[in-house]
């Protein structure tokens, strides 16, 4: 029993040590005030995803030359599947409207639009649903269907990254009474 216990207390302590050495934090919505406050441009920050985000889109055989990402046979049909893995390094082309339009790739209009969730608090992927409730979004002028789990893809910026983390600090001197 005590060896179960052991085992059990160190699984524990490599699993917290494992996540806390983590050296990304969510982007949330008080950085983005915060850089805003200090006139800090919010270009120069590097961002990661924190899921692995994946969406597709059927092609007509026609256009198979000219499309992205992979393409493969899927039920007959000819699908372009966009594979973006969890932390690629991406960039803030621009903020519309307390939206962020992030790119993870070279070329215009390859951007995912991201914003706060329901708790107004991280930056999450921005889906559309349709009327069956399948999440869509636009990337590279073409609409794509979101395939599950994706829509939980939030920001993540660097732990140590000063340019976001910058506390201000001074020392107070005191005050004495006048004699």
């Amino acid at each position: 029993m005590k060896k179960y216990f052991i085992n059990f207390v160190s699984i524990g302590v490599i699993v917290l040590l494992s996540t806390s050495c983590s050296n990304k934090i969510f982007f949330t919505n008080d950085m983005r005030i915060k850089l805003d406050e200090y006139d800090l441009e919010i270009g120069k920050v590097q961002f990661y995803n924190s899921n692995k985000i994946v969406f597709k889109r059927v092609l007509p055989y026609d256009s198979a030359g000219i499309a992205n990402g992979a393409i493969k046979f899927e039920n007959g049909k000819l699908v372009n599947t966009i594979i973006i893995k969890k932390n690629t390094p991406g960039t803030c082309e621009f903020v519309d409207d307390g939206l962020l339009n992030m790119t993870f790739e070279e070329g215009e209009d390859k951007y995912l639009i991201f914003k706060t969730g329901l708790t107004g608090k991280y930056f999450e992927l921005l889906v559309n649903r349709d009327l069956q409730n399948f999440g869509q979004i636009v990337y590279d002028n073409e609409k794509y269907v979101i395939q599950p789990g994706s829509e939980k893809a939030k920001l993540l910026v660097k732990k140590d990254q000063d340019y976001i983390l910058r506390v201000q600090q001074r020392v107070v001197k005191g005050r004495k009474v006048e004699k």
